[in-house]
């Protein structure tokens, strides 16, 4: 039975892997992304979070990324075929000389993308056949292109259409930029409808409560339930933010994290014996929309903690972006003057790996495995997923007050004690004469 109820749950995971997640096509002529792993399993299913890194792996090795979004797209158009063979020419001859490189099943890529980069005015082209770019001159850093379909086309002929399109834009693309071309080609939504399988014999796992630790190049960060509130509607982002840019100076330290709706920044600043976090920054689509000014810090290879929600007004729409509980401890630049006693990581942080090379992981307080990949250019050991000694932005209490408390409450007892014992002592309202009468004491019975 239990074998039986196995196998029906498993079935069920791989039927609906199929709805959120659509293939992705990484094109790459100058190689420079070689050194990416990519796991070709349809029945695998590559995160946002890793994704994400690869993204930004994309970004710092490139010159220019194009982006071609499909409207519907779905792993069945890859394995579409007609009389003339398979659409993708182009794409295939890639793949067989190790150009292009293919992720059969990434969860929802576009929204990635568009929260990555963020679409302008300028560098949008919707294209069919025959058509030219005809504003780009090599400015832009990233571009997208969008397919005009027309009409009495069969979906081979089409994707076949646009797998020229591709070939061309990039080619021309490549022939103004000064470096190496990147291309991503995936699609917005997935045609293929599931019904879904509401079957749980076994009880599934409490969510963590513990929330995501994400770790970047030059600090740590711990978030518990991330919400954003308005008068009418509350939405909490339980997924882990792409860390999308990030400043690492002798002084200063500037990261950017982008959720779905809305990016935070964080600005640190660096002394002597110990960080300081500055201030948080709200923004929306780049711009800044409100800002927490918080002065606290801690001494070097020392956490800050707190308790308490961490509060962000928008000042445009009058929502709220909320931390309910967060810690964060930030590294130390390598950065330092000849002679200078620097703070530096131990070497035992670190450990390195060729075949991943350049990437560094975010864990998740419950698991055992990476859930994310981060760029730098090493990788961080299991050793490294603790904070260090933690300073608490409230009241807190250890075996140490404690001890002080009791041993305080014991001195105090006696000492109360005895000035009660001084007030009770009573004096003779009369003293023994040398030269008067002696005094008698008689007994009253």
């Amino acid at each position: 039975m239990f074998l039986m109820y196995f196998i029906i749950v498993l079935s069920a995971k791989v039927n609906l892997a199929h709805k959120d997640t659509i293939p992705v096509f990484l094109i790459d002529h100058e190689g420079v992304m070689d050194h990416l792993f990519v796991n070709t399993n349809p029945f695998i299913k590559t995160s946002t979070t890793y994704f994400a890194n690869v993204v930004r792996e994309a970004i710092k090795l490139s010159e220019v990324v194009i982006l071609f979004v499909e409207e519907l797209f779905c792993i069945e158009d890859v394995s579409t075929k007609d009389k003339l063979g398979t659409p993708y020419l182009h794409l295939r001859k890639g793949i067989q000389e190790s150009k292009v490189k293919y992720f059969p099943g990434v969860v929802e890529p576009y929204k990635l993308l568009y929260q990555v980069f963020r679409p302008q005015q300028f560098n949008v082209y919707h294209l069919s056949s025959g058509a030219k770019l005809q504003t780009f001159d090599g400015r832009f850093k990233y571009i997208y292109v969008f397919f005009h379909d027309g009409v009495n086309e069969t979906r081979a002929e089409m994707l076949r259409r646009h797998d020229l399109i591709m070939t061309e834009v990039y080619f021309v693309v490549r022939q103004l930029a000064n470096g190496p071309v990147l291309a991503f080609y995936t699609g917005k939504v997935n045609p293929v409808e599931i019904e879904k399988l509401y079957f749980f014999p076994i009880s599934p796992s409490p969510p963590a409560r513990n929330g995501v630790t994400i770790e970047t190049d030059g600090a740590l960060f711990r978030f518990t339930e991330v919400y954003m509130a308005t008068q009418t509607r509350r939405a909490t982002f339980n997924q882990l933010p792409a860390v999308t840019d990030e400043t690492w100076t002798r002084e200063k330290l500037v990261t950017k994290m982008a959720y779905t709706d809305f990016d935070l920044l964080f600005n640190f600043s660096f002394q002597k014996d110990g960080w300081l976090l500055e201030s948080v920054a709200l923004l929306e689509g780049g711009e800044e929309v409100g800002r927490t000014e918080m002065a606290v810090g801690a001494p070097w290879r020392w956490a800050y903690y707190c308790g308490e929600p961490l509060v962000l007004l928008n000042s445009r729409d009058g929502s709220a972006v909320t931390i309910e509980q967060y810690k964060i401890q930030p590294f130390k630049s390598d950065l330092c003057y000849p002679g200078e006693d620097c703070y530096k990581q131990p070497l035992r942080r670190w450990s390195t790996t060729r075949s991943m090379r350049n990437l560094a992981r975010i864990y998740d307080n419950n698991s055992q495995g990476p859930v994310i990949a981060r760029g730098g250019d090493k990788i961080p050991s299991d050793e490294s997923k603790g904070f260090g000694k933690t300073v608490n932005c409230g009241p807190y209490f250890n075996i140490h007050i404690l001890s002080a408390f009791f041993i305080t409450g014991i001195c105090l007892i006696v000492l109360i004690y005895g000035v009660v014992s001084l007030y009770n002592c009573a004096s003779n309202d009369r003293f023994d004469d040398p030269y008067g009468r002696p005094l008698v004491m008689t007994d009253q019975h």
